[in-house]
């Protein structure tokens, strides 16, 4: 993927998410998201289609209006007009990403992971979700992820929030400061 700059990420996706909200197409936008976001790839068909330097901007809209048009919302390909006239079309992923945690935020969800040196079983998994739940007052979408390199504990992170009590973090840590107590 190409660079994109967050600034810009971030205006279009919350003016996207604003506007949505305001007409209550949150849900639908969301939707429209999961649907494009396999058909945008960096070498998928659409995405060579909309940086192709050969077409002119009025042949992307017109494919714009025939094929998503009547399966998106109005919002969605409003969006996919404007990044055509700016010459931004390789903003949509990251744009789609931020959209979708705006809205997941807005309904109270927060992204975290928690890695582990083993995986775990559904039981565990439910009960650590519950309480860290309970922990942060909010409701998480936990991805597990599995990192032998911990060792063993867990390490958890949500947004700024990093909770380490892995063996490693420890480890880590006991190094710092023995190495703070030899450079005195």
């Amino acid at each position: 993927m190409k660079y994109a700059d967050p600034v810009i990420t971030e205006r279009y996706a919350r003016a996207l998410f604003r506007a949505a909200e305001k007409m209550e197409l949150v849900d639908r936008v969301f939707a429209d998201i999961e649907m494009l976001r396999p058909l945008l790839g960096i070498q998928s068909k659409l995405q060579l289609f909309l940086d192709s330097p050969q077409l002119t901007t009025e042949v992307k809209r017109d494919l714009i209006d025939r094929v998503l048009r009547p399966r998106v919302a109005p919002i969605t390909a409003q969006l996919f007009h404007i990044l055509l006239t700016k010459g931004r079309t390789e903003y949509a992923i990251p744009i789609f990403q931020r959209f979708k945690k705006l809205a997941r935020e807005a309904r109270g969800i927060r992204e975290a992971t928690l890695v582990t040196a083993v995986a775990l079983g559904d039981g565990e998994r439910a009960r650590l979700q519950a309480a860290l739940e309970s922990y942060l007052a909010a409701h998480l979408e936990v991805s597990f992820v599995v990192d032998p390199r911990v060792i063993g504990g867990v390490r958890f992170q949500c947004g700024d929030l990093l909770l380490d009590g892995s063996v490693q973090g420890k480890l880590s840590r006991l190094r710092e400061r023995l190495e703070a107590v030899v450079n005195r």
